[in-house]
């Protein structure tokens, strides 16, 4: 199930704005909430007030049995505090369907099939969703961004901090969004369409070849091509 709870916040102009949030969402039972990630407007309210629109970043838990999913999400602050996070969401996956779990659970929805993901913000959340649905990989599209960018270094040199993967086209081209480096990211909603081909060749090499070639892309259960450019992150670093 999902569990939901009221909460007060405070808007820019003063006024107090009460929503509705999530503590935790079951992907398969709460379709209506999963479709609210993709359509980006999972904790989004407008202030009755003064019309702005107001997003609150929660921790929360996304669950989603028929498909495997297993994500724990963060604040994109919590970036800084990576290992706490994913200890976090480790206890958790253990408890729910790892190690402590009953064997009849584990047994019941083939927990060694799930992916268990450490996410910051919504937006890492949907990304997941959307690439997840396509069958692609996560630690393949972070090392085809990290391609991606190194070719474009115009984009960097404009304040690109990451590509975030929009939709795959009915051809299978990849859309991805710019995602700029401010506090908190910005997603000006540029569009940058990138072609298959790319990412075949990484997604058909082995993992444990991809990861000895970029072992700073993933530690524990987070894969982000934001862990090469942010030096405080916990794990393997480039050498």
């Amino acid at each position: 199930m999902s569990l939901t709870q009221m909460r007060d916040i405070v808007c820019e102009c003063g006024a107090t704005v009460t929503v509705h949030t999530a503590d935790s969402i079951n992907g398969e039972r709460h379709p209506h909430m999963r479709q609210a990630v993709l359509d980006r407007t999972l904790h989004t309210f407008d202030c009755g007030a003064c019309d702005k629109k107001l997003v609150v970043e929660k921790q929360f838990l996304y669950v989603d049995l028929e498909r495997k999913q297993f994500y724990g999400v963060f604040p994109d602050a919590d970036r800084t505090d990576e290992k706490r996070c994913a200890n976090e969401l480790v206890a958790a996956w253990n408890h729910a369907l790892g190690d402590q779990a009953p064997l009849s659970v584990r047994a019941l929805f083939g927990a060694g099939e799930f992916r268990v993901r450490l996410c910051f913000g919504n937006e890492e959340l949907r990304e997941k969703l959307v690439l997840d649905e396509a069958g692609l990989d996560d630690l393949s599209l972070e090392i085809f961004k990290a391609h991606v960018l190194a070719e474009r270094r115009d984009l960097v040199e404009h304040g690109t901090r990451t590509l975030r993967l929009d939709r795959v086209e009915p051809d299978g081209a990849l859309s991805m969004l710019i995602e700029q480096a401010t506090i908190p990211p910005r997603m000006p909603w540029l569009a940058l369409r990138t072609e298959r081909a790319a990412y075949d060749e990484i997604a058909a090499r082995p993992w444990q070849e991809l990861l000895r070639s970029y072992p700073w892309i993933a530690w524990g259960p987070h894969v982000s091509f934001l862990r090469l450019t942010l030096p405080h992150v916990d794990g393997p670093r480039p050498a």
